[in-house]
């Protein structure tokens, strides 16, 4: 085995399965399941599409080296989705269990030692970001998390399910889909449209993201009959056709109309499973 799996990826590996732990005991605990759920994608996804994509990717704030993979941009995407699907999970756990303050700020203060031990291994560099940063951005995850939490637990205004849902997209079809396809090089994004070339992609990856889950939304949720909604998702085909014929999305070869595919009817089925799962709005 690569040496690299035991001095990188294992600690990185623990850390997820920690998380799975947390998120299990969470879902045993609770007696509304469909909540915590809803609460995580949200988070998670608000975590890594609002705050990750630009700390991580353009402003250059730390790196991750898991080993994962031989692509140093997505080796460091796979590190930031153990540490941002990690730090989810514990802002859930403090909100489904109503800890006070004092445990927030413990649990901070633990995923301050995690990332200065990370930094001592050299999995983990920091450039101009400080581990004081992480503990008051937790704190103020935290916080946040329970907002959402109080939001979702009454009955939601429409405009605030629709925003939750798009974050929930962010957790299952930016990582599963528009992430998972670029890291198995079958999709890559243009490179050039800034100088940097990992914040170029990131800006496309998140702005292509964006407007295929708003017009996916809307074409899943307007009371429109079918044949309307099956002429938008035409439109989607024809647009999906010239961003790549303009290298603003790049299929691999013989890939085009299957990926196109899987992005658009996968955000589609998304959506539907979302739908099912956040509460109705008033």
């Amino acid at each position: 085995m690569d040496p690299a799996f035991w001095s990188n990826t294992i600690w990185y590996i623990l850390l997820g399965i920690i998380t799975i732990l947390v998120l299990v005991i969470v879902l045993i605990k609770t007696t509304n399941r469909k909540h915590v759920l809803a609460l995580y994608l949200t988070i998670s996804g608000i975590t890594f599409f609002a705050f990750e994509v630009a700390i991580l990717m353009c402003l250059k704030a730390y790196i991750y080296f898991p080993k994962i993979s031989s692509n140093q941009h997505d080796d460091a995407v796979v590190g930031n989705l153990f540490s941002q699907t990690s730090v989810s999970a514990s802002a859930v756990l403090i909100t489904v269990f109503n800890l006070k303050f004092h445990w927030q700020l413990i649990i901070a203060l633990i995923y301050g030692c995690i990332e200065e031990l990370f930094i001592l291994m050299g999995i983990y560099k920091q450039n101009w970001y400080r581990t004081w940063m992480t503990i008051i951005g937790l704190l103020i995850l935290f916080r946040i998390t329970k907002i959402v939490s109080n939001i979702l637990s009454k009955h939601i205004r429409l405009i605030w399910r629709y925003i939750f849902i798009f974050f929930g997209l962010c957790t299952l079809h930016f990582n599963l889909v528009t992430w998972a396809s670029k890291a198995v090089g079958i999709r890559s994004f243009n490179e050039t449209l800034i100088s940097d070339n990992d914040c170029s992609i990131a800006i496309i990856a998140a702005t292509y993201h964006l407007l295929l889950a708003v017009s996916t939304m809307i074409l899943y949720f307007m009371n429109i009959k079918w044949k309307w909604k099956a002429a938008g998702i035409f439109i989607l085909y024809i647009v999906h056709y010239f961003a790549d014929k303009y290298q603003v999305l790049i299929s691999a070869d013989g890939w085009f109309f299957i990926l196109t595919s899987i992005s658009i009817w996968g955000m589609y089925l998304n959506i539907y499973i979302l739908d099912r799962i956040y509460p109705k709005p008033l």
